[in-house]
């Protein structure tokens, strides 16, 4: 009797190959006979499937949400901590556990900057948007000098917490010393409306 042959779950092997490799060997290891080797599956599936490769690693980095959003990561901060540094390092500690629970996310933060497939553009994207995000939903109603400091602040905390899953060293008292001029708030205990965010200043940085 002929086994037929069921495309979901091939698509699905293909998916899984390209997050097992990810994982063993980073985003340079995706060509397509690598892929397919770990699939198990004939790579003329791949074209059929998805087009060709990049269609394939496009919908691996379509098929999941990499980092938490910034909303996401206050809310498990509401604790009523409100001192700058502690609540900075409460995210440090939280976004460090978020990503080592998964060794592919933990993969792409070393790979991202390379931007050489789909899934590093779509994690740095993630990425950006996160630390943009951060700072507004922290900062609405204060100054704009204090919106300035807390959107450094978490600039260099983004640059600490890469360093950190790259295993490279950063001055840890630069943020230290920025956060010394923040002022204490509360964590904010709603989700900001998209009109209070789009009334956040832009604050252009070249650290993300």
């Amino acid at each position: 009797m002929t086994r037929t042959r069921s495309r979901p779950k091939t698509e699905e092997k293909f998916q899984n190959a390209v997050l097992q490799l990810l994982v063993k060997e980073g985003c340079g290891a995706l060509g397509i006979n690598a892929v397919a080797q770990q699939a198990g599956a004939d790579k003329v599936l791949i074209y059929r499937y998805f087009g060709d490769l990049n269609g394939l690693l496009q919908r691996v980095a379509e098929s999941r949400q990499w980092l938490p959003t910034g909303e996401d990561l206050l809310s498990v901060l509401r604790s009523g901590e409100s001192d700058a540094l502690r609540l900075l390092r409460k995210i440090e500690k939280t976004l460090l556990l978020h990503i080592r629970a998964d060794a592919s996310t933990h993969q792409l933060v070393r790979w991202r900057r390379a931007n050489i497939c789909p899934i590093c553009s779509q994690f740095t994207k993630e990425w950006r948007k996160l630390w943009e995000t951060l700072p507004r939903l922290l900062t609405n109603g204060l100054s704009s000098e204090q919106r300035q400091l807390w959107s450094r602040a978490c600039a260099m905390l983004a640059l600490i917490i890469e360093a950190n899953l790259c295993d490279e060293s950063i001055d840890r008292h630069c943020l230290e010393a920025i956060a010394t001029g923040l002022e204490d708030i509360d964590v904010p205990s709603h989700h900001e409306t998209s009109a209070d965010l789009a009334a956040y200043d832009q604050l252009p940085t070249n650290l993300l």
